[in-house]
């Protein structure tokens, strides 16, 4: 798809935002505490017990997937493509506070209980139709990138030496032989990078105006949003660009969609036509008092809808479709189905295989 008509919005905020936005909370037959992913139809679900133990939960039948210790804690990603389940699994959960350790890193079939080891490292992020995986080890600095269907097909990308152990590269494909991912320089400046992985070259896309901003990723169909959000002391506003395409790519195509000099938190999804990300309501800069709400934004009007009445929102979801916003101990369903408690399986969508 290709937008001809984009606009700075300062911003458009649809007049639904002032009427009072009750969402469904999140509702399980399962604790939400141990739930760790749970497909759109709700015929597959993978908990976390006690014991350290990964159980993958369907018909009525519970399988453990890996047993390790107590105090280990999994992450489950997917992607659009519901092809395959990456799995990062962190030993010493609470116990290890080193933002730099190298977790387990595991892919295995959607649905499924069976997960192969691919490397060690952090952040799994499936990408083009679930052929490829990526992951960061903070360690070493470098992006690993994972052609799933050959393990010799493995390429390393290396990161900028700044030491900053809170910093996590974002990473999208373009295509098998393109990267797009950030950066961060010794002084501060965020940089959107892209890695052609057949000549090994590397091109700098962007690189932030001011210090103190951090760059954030994500792709949907044929279109990346790169967003640029300030940290608290920074004050610097934020933006927001989106490069679109229709047969191939233009990198130098990103287009400024929304510049605002409010301090967004960003966690920004991507969903179809539409990009959901946190945005700051309200702020009082000498307290550091923010109202923080979920929203959306159509990328080609530039309309933004606020889609929460939270007000300290602070990071939104995208679980195999679903829109999940957390707050204290609840988690709201912003878009999809908000679930259910009761023990009926709701007919088939798509059939996994083992």
């Amino acid at each position: 798809m290709v937008f001809t008509k984009f606009f700075l919005a300062f911003v458009i905020i649809s007049s639904s935002a002032w009427a009072r936005i009750d969402l469904p909370k999140f509702a399980t037959k399962l604790s939400l505490d141990n739930i760790r992913f749970i497909t759109a139809d709700g015929r597959f679900t993978y908990t976390q017990k006690r014991s350290g133990a990964l159980t993958l939960a369907s018909s009525f039948r519970g399988t453990d997937i890996f047993e390790r210790p107590p105090g280990t804690n999994y992450y489950v990603t997917s992607s659009p493509a519901k092809k395959k389940l990456a799995i990062e699994i962190e030993l010493n959960w609470h116990q290890n506070m080193d933002l730099t350790k190298l977790h387990e890193i595991m892919v295995g079939t959607y649905g499924s209980s069976n997960f192969i080891k691919v490397g060690m490292g952090r952040t799994p992020r499936l990408h083009l139709d679930d052929d490829y995986l990526t992951w960061i080890d903070p360690k070493e600095k470098v992006i690993h990138v994972q052609f799933l269907k050959s393990a010799e097909n493995h390429h390393k990308i290396k990161l900028g030496r700044k030491h900053n152990p809170f910093f996590f590269s974002e990473v999208v494909m373009i295509n098998p032989e393109t990267i797009l991912y950030t950066d961060v320089n010794e002084k501060g400046y965020a940089a959107l990078l892209s890695w052609n992985l057949i000549d090994k070259k590397m091109t700098v896309i962007k690189k932030s105006d001011v210090a103190g901003t951090h760059f954030e990723l994500c792709r949907r169909g044929n279109y990346v949003a790169l967003g640029e959000f300030s940290y608290d002391d920074a004050n610097k506003g934020s933006t927001i660009s989106i490069l679109a395409w229709k047969d191939s790519p233009n990198l130098a195509g990103f287009t400024s969609i929304y510049k605002t000099s409010d301090n967004d938190l960003g966690q920004m999804v991507c969903d179809e036509s539409k990009l959901w990300f946190v945005k700051t309501m309200s702020e009082d800069r000498k307290l550091n008092i923010k109202q923080t709400e979920a929203v959306v934004m159509d990328i080609r009007s530039g309309q933004i809808i606020v889609k929460s009445e939270l007000e300290r929102v602070t990071n939104i979801i995208n679980m195999d479709g679903r829109i999940l916003i957390p707050f204290r101990e609840d988690i709201f369903v912003a878009q999809g189905d908000p679930g259910s408690s009761s023990d009926r399986l709701k007919p088939a969508g798509r059939k996994a295989t083992e």
